[in-house]
Parts: structure tokens; sequence; C-alpha cells
């Protein structure tokens, strides 16, 4: 922090960051918003002040100083993909979206200021600035777990226009489009080609979730062709997640691969009605279906009974809108095409969802730091007890009730 306030902020006023000539003069902390739902960096809100005597609220990232965990999630290149998204890619995506007629409204996004990762030794210099979105009105919703119908059709309608800038950069310039997503880094496996989790995780996920299932309804369930498919799919765990993060044309996007309700902020009406969207936190995109984003984001956030009940009308909102964010012209995928999308790839979201959501039940997490793969991997599983292998039982369910199995 010191090191932060003394040298890196200095240097970011000086090159132009807020305006041209202006000087550092202070930056005070927003203790009361440090680390707001963020598990892959710290983060700080505060404003910084310049010779202008102008205010500029910010949100600062820093990396993590727990080296196995920087390691472990990859943190260098998160950071490496977050400022490729916001200097190069996003720029280009809108530069072709207002070169077409007839096309939606772009999504909104956080505003870039500064990034810098130079990792190595010099690690703790690295930082990424954005703009505080909270005095525009935006913030994250305070339902901790699920979130209602409104929040997710508004929430799909922003991630069905991100999905469109591919679409239409695909469409206006596919060479351009391929070569500069050829800069995202993956962040799914280590360079062991390992998955995040050691130990045949996803497979031992998996069966917390079939385990729960079969205890609750196994006259219905055990002699199910479709569960069946599944335990193929999470027996061979990590390979299975190799297959859904194969692209395949004609429908792949480049997916914010984190897309979840601590990565979208809200902005309200008078009646507490959400009316817009913000989407930030873009260290994990990859290209690949628009399934990745969907299936993860509905199994993160949606409740059983919700999806029981609205699953149709949720997709047919992302179908109309992501056809109405492009031209006429543009070839984007159609109510069965997207069923199939959900079919081949629905996997990718519960591999996420099967070890996240039982995570987010906990209200006191124990520090795990000094456990090794195995002791992790255990403590994961218990996360969330009786309700949270309930939760994995229900996308379980929800998978083979879908016939989401044909990866």
């Amino acid at each position: 922090m010191e090191s932060l306030l003394r040298e890196q902020l200095p240097e970011i006023v000086s090159n132009g960051t807020f305006g041209k000539n202006l000087k550092y003069l202070s930056f005070d902390l927003d203790k009361d918003h440090v680390g707001q739902d963020q598990y892959m960096s710290t983060v700080l809100f505060g404003t910084v002040t310049t010779s202008d005597e102008s205010k500029h609220r910010v949100v600062i990232k820093l990396k993590l100083r727990d080296e196995k965990m920087r390691i472990q999630f990859q943190i260098d290149f998160q950071f490496h993909n977050e400022i490729a998204m916001y200097e190069r890619i996003i720029p280009f995506f809108f530069e072709c979206h207002r070169s077409m007629a007839g096309v939606g409204n772009l999504p909104t996004l956080a505003r870039f200021l500064y990034g810098r990762n130079k990792c190595g030794e010099f690690f703790e210099k690295d930082l990424i600035v954005l703009e505080n979105i909270n005095p525009l009105g935006f913030r994250l919703c305070e339902d901790r777990l699920f979130i209602d119908y409104n929040h997710l059709v508004i929430a799909l309608q922003a991630l069905a226009k991100f999905h469109g800038l591919s679409y239409t950069a695909k469409n206006k310039d596919p060479d351009r489009f391929q070569e500069i997503i050829t800069d995202i880094r993956d962040t799914q496996f280590d360079v062991d080609g390992q998955w995040i989790f050691k130990n045949n995780a996803l497979s031992r996920f998996g069966k917390r979730g079939v385990d729960q299932l079969l205890k609750r309804s196994g006259d219905l369930y055990r002699n199910n062709e479709h569960l069946r498919r599944f335990n193929v799919l999470i027996g061979d765990g990590d390979n299975s997640l190799r297959r859904a993060l194969v692209p395949r044309e004609p429908f792949s996007v480049l997916c914010h691969g984190d897309f979840n309700r601590n990565n979208v902020a809200f902005r309200y009406d008078e009646a507490g009605l959400p009316v817009d969207v913000l989407l930030f936190d873009f260290g994990t995109p990859r290209y690949g279906s628009p399934a990745l984003d969907l299936s993860f984001f509905f199994y993160m956030n949606t409740t059983q009974n919700l999806r029981e009940s609205r699953w149709d009308d949720l997709l047919n909102v992302y179908c109309l809108t992501l056809a109405e964010s492009v031209a006429s012209s543009v070839r984007v995928p159609n109510r069965a095409e997207l069923d199939s999308e959900m079919a081949t790839f629905a996997y990718y979201g519960f591999a996420h969802a099967s070890f996240f959501l039982p995570y987010q039940l906990e209200s006191n997490i124990v520090d795990n730091e000094g456990m090794d793969d195995e002791e992790t991997l255990e403590w994961f599983l218990q996360q969330g007890g009786d309700i949270g292998s309930g939760l994995v039982a229900d996308i379980v369910q929800h998978i083979v009730d879908m016939e989401y199995t044909n990866l």
C-alpha cells in the first residue's frame, strides 16, 4: 500500500491517466468497500485527488500476496487478460459494432484507466485501475446467493449484447478477430495441463451431487440414461472440461468466462427495479460456446424452482436480445441452435458451480493456507454441508432432466 501511494499513483497521474499536465496530490482509501465480493485479487476503493483539485473515484485491483493462490489461479494471466480486453479487444469490438447500421445499444462496461502487469519479482506493483461505478448509480445485487427473475432478465440482456459484439466483429473483420483473440491466456489449466484443482476433483465434485440425487430420488434416476452419461462425463472430469472448452463454429464467441452476480452491477429505478447492468472483471475470458457463460450464470444464480418454471423464458430473452444486438446480415444462433449449444456445453457451468456454489454458502470462510492439494479438495467438498450437497444435486438433476449430456 505504501509503495502504491509513494510510486505508482503519482506516476499514473503524471502519465495523463486523469488529464494532461496534472500532478498527484493524494489518495483517500474508502475502507468500507475494500475486498467487496472479490476472490482473485485485493481490491481498494478510494479517491485520487489531482493538482487541479479534481477528485477521481477509482477501484484499484492488486495481485494476491499469497504465492500459492497466485500460481494456482494464474493471477498473472488474469491480469494480462483483463488489460488486453480493455486496451485492445473491447475497443476493436466497439469499433466494429459502431460501423454497422441497425444494431442495438452497446453493453455498459466499467471504464478502464490504467493497467500494469510486469509479474515476477515486480508483481507487488502490478495493478489495474478502473473508474468506481458506485457514484454512477451501479451496485451489486443485495441477494447473496440467488437472484430474482427481474435481475436475471436484465443480466441476460447485457450478456447477449456482449456476445453480439463477437458475432459482429467476426462478420466485419474475421481475420482481425481471430488474430486479436489469440492474445487471451488460458486460466483453466496450468502449464502441466492440470486443472485448477488436482486429484480428480471434478469427478469428486460431481459425485457429491449424484450421490445426493440418488439418495433423495433414487427410484426416478438410478436407471436414467442421461444420469449414466453424466457419470461418464464426470468420470473423466478434466478431459470432459477440455472438450467443453474447444471452440466449435459457427457460434463460438469471446465469453466473459466468469459471468456471475459478483461480476455484474445493477442500476435501479425509483421502484427498486433493475434498469441497467454494467459488466466488469474480465480476467478469465475465453473463446468458446455462448453456453459456457450461460450455463455458469444459470447454475450459479438460479434456484431449482426458477429453473423449472422459467428456463424457456430466460433462454428466449437471451435469444431475442442477441438477434436485436446485431445487424440482420450477421448470423447468430436461434433458439433451437442455442438449445443444442446448451445440451453440449452446459457441463462447463456445472464444473464450476459444483464447488463455487457450496463455497458461497459459508459466511465464515476458514483460512485454508498451508493445506496440500488433497486437504484443499476435501475442504471444498465439505463446504455448505448438506445444503451445499443438495444444491449440487439440483444442478445434476436439471442437467439430466434437460438431457444436457451431449458433450
